[in-house]
């Protein structure tokens, strides 16, 4: 309604200035003149101080590409900074309204009770298992299992069939719900269990949904007593730098005791019906035991963000130990932390590599510590391998990938494309015992702007199915040759070039 308001208000203004230009065109065009000269030589010196500012104070991995941009177009990329580059704002935001939750609330580290664990943690995990600790404040649990959901066809039976299954509470986020035919089957499901008395609250990012869920379905699962939040709704998305902040998670927990994550959102798409790209490669992972808690505990944030509710009842949180088997660890990010937990996770996975590093990403535009890392690890003998996509859901993002592989192949790192599919997943596999699955890409974005999470495995048995995925991932793929992509041409390098001077502001 607000928003009605003002376009018509706009509307009505613009009416009356056009028909009044008619009589009053020479005063009109002399104080236009005037005032666009003024407005431009203050864009212009603020432009000025905000580079000089940038320059001097900022470490942000943004730095360099917004330097360019002002430097370029001086008042447009003032503009842009304004809408785009400036965090700080967002970022102070969610702090505060986190701190508004106050002391009592639910503690987000759990130290779980290793006093009758058998596994032996390698010296690299345990030094691994302590950097998330104190990053992402998530212990490590011995007492949780876990299953590996390759594509679609393997996590949707499992999740319908939790949801179904559900007998307290669901808590269910994601960055893409759609509600085609895939997502009505999940919204019907959700819709049957409500009905039957089951606690439901549903959110989604509101940038990667809004135009993916349709209001009738929204409707349909509030009017079933589903509890139905929007993660920081953007209202004109290219004037607020609120759209550089997504939540990217997603997260299924029903009655503490299972929750599923990964890089499969819901919609028919990672069920390979997509007219666009057919086969969509995707992992998701389920999670049983005590780790389940510490997804409630991200979801529950998230919730009190995007409603202002507290979920305190004792009974989102009980754990409830799994048998045993290896180590797993849940590890959060977003861009309320300056430290970034999941990237300083991924970096320590490079650097402590012994033998090998297998990594499937939809897009690798790394920052300087992680290219250092990846490079540092081929010219110590370490088989690198990266599986991207052979075909590309943004061709200008695409080109920023391609960007980094000469640098990456004349060191060694060996990088597949997946033959002519778009790969979804998320997963980094070192030494055949160290894993990470999760909703981070290999990018900036994830890196330090969005709301992700990833779990951590340390000598799980699911390390052996993504190591088996992994097989047949290379099976079906292309292996770059170095010295034949020296060979592209020069309007593939300039689109190349390009595409990497602004990757970090993608």
């Amino acid at each position: 309604m607000k928003r009605s308001i003002v376009l018509i208000v706009l509307a009505i203004l613009t009416v009356i200035v056009y028909f009044s230009s008619f009589y009053y065109s020479s005063v009109i065009d002399s104080v236009a003149v005037a005032t666009g000269s003024l407005i431009y030589i203050g864009l212009s010196v603020a432009s000025i101080l905000v580079w000089l500012l940038i320059f001097i104070y900022s470490d942000s991995k943004n730095k360099l590409p917004w330097l360019f941009v002002i430097a370029l177009f001086p008042v447009i990329g003032l503009i842009l900074y304004i809408m785009l580059g400036n965090g700080f704002r967002e970022t102070f935001r969610y702090r505060r309204r986190m701190k508004q939750l106050g002391s009592d609330y639910v503690v987000p580290a759990r130290h779980h009770d290793h006093s009758d664990v058998e596994t032996e943690l390698s010296y690299e995990a345990l030094r691994l298992v302590k950097l998330n600790k104190i990053t992402s404040q998530n212990d490590v649990t011995f007492k949780t299992k876990t299953r590996i959901l390759t594509n679609g066809e393997q996590k949707f039976p499992v999740l319908l069939e939790a949801i179904k299954n559900a007998k307290e509470f669901i808590f269910l986020e994601y960055y893409i719900f759609h509600s085609d035919e895939m997502g009505m089957r999940v919204i019907d499901a959700l819709i049957e269990r409500a009905k039957a008395g089951v606690e439901i609250r549903v959110l989604i990012d509101s940038m990667g949904s809004s135009k993916r869920m349709s209001k009738d379905a929204i409707q349909m699962m509030k009017s079933a007593g589903i509890m139905f939040a929007e993660f920081d709704k953007v209202w004109i998305p290219f004037l607020s730098n609120k759209m550089n902040h997504r939540n990217h998670r997603k997260i299924l927990v029903v009655d503490g005791k299972l929750a599923i994550t990964g890089g499969i959102n819901i919609g028919d798409e990672y069920i390979h019906r997509s007219v666009k790209f057919g086969f969509w490669r995707d992992t998701s992972i389920l999670i049983e035991g005590e780790a389940v808690h510490d997804l409630a505990v991200i979801f529950s944030g998230d919730w009190f963000f995007a409603t202002g509710e507290r979920l305190e009842d004792d009974r989102y949180y009980v754990s409830y130990p799994s048998e045993e088997d290896g180590g797993v660890q849940v590890v959060d990010a977003g861009p309320q932390s300056t430290i970034a937990p999941i990237k300083q996770s991924i970096f320590r996975m490079i650097m402590d590599a012994n033998h090998s590093i297998y990594i499937i990403t939809p897009y690798l535009i790394p920052d300087f510590d992680v290219i250092m890392a990846l490079k540092n690890a081929a010219l110590s003998g370490i088989d690198v391998r990266i599986i991207v996509p052979g075909r590309p859901d943004k061709k200008f993002v695409y080109y920023a990938t391609q960007s980094y592989f000469e640098q990456l192949l004349a060191v060694g790192v060996r990088i597949f494309t997946y033959d002519g599919v778009f790969c979804h997943a998320k997963v980094i596999v070192v030494d055949e015992k160290i894993a990470t699955v999760g909703t981070t890409n290999m990018d900036i974005r994830s890196f330090y702007l969005n709301f992700e999470v990833n779990v951590m495995l340390y000598q799980t048995q699911s390390i052996e199915a993504l190591l088996n995925d992994f097989n047949i991932d290379f099976s079906r793929s292309t292996e770059i040759i170095y010295t034949e992509w020296q060979k592209r041409s020069i309007i593939a390098r300039t689109a190349q070039s390009l595409a990497q001077l602004f990757s970090a502001v993608m």
